[in-house]
């Protein structure tokens, strides 16, 4: 009988998730707090539409951590420089590393806030 693989694709999916879901929480909340300090006709709309996006992006974390301890993974450390984010994680007993360059995490943070809109 074979094992597990130590790490999955799906493993490193939701550590990438673990990474940019809370930015993608901060970037929300600095918007509103922007859209509040500028005079627009429908700004308490887009300000309700961003909350509601909040909201759903924190259930969406609660989520994530409950799989992640499912799982057996922990992030346990998490480093951000000029260049990129890195996280030191372990997964299944085993430290792994994981990072994106910024780049990288603007454009993944795009995406998954068009998809949060368009639901």
């Amino acid at each position: 009988m074979s094992q597990a693989p130590l790490q999955t694709e799906d493993d490193l999916q939701l550590v990438k998730a673990y990474i940019l879901l809370p930015m993608l929480l901060d970037v929300l909340e600095r918007d509103i707090r922007a859209l509040g300090n500028v005079k627009l006709k429908l700004g308490a709309v887009y300000i309700e539409i961003l909350r509601g996006v909040q909201d759903r992006v924190t259930a969406d974390v609660t989520l994530l951590r409950r799989q992640m301890r499912a799982r057996g993974l922990k992030i346990y450390d998490e480093q951000r420089t000029e260049r990129h984010v890195e996280v030191r994680y372990l997964c299944r007993g085993y430290h792994h590393r994981f990072s994106m360059l910024w780049g990288l995490v603007k454009a993944e943070l795009s995406i998954r806030l068009s998809e949060y809109l368009r639901s």
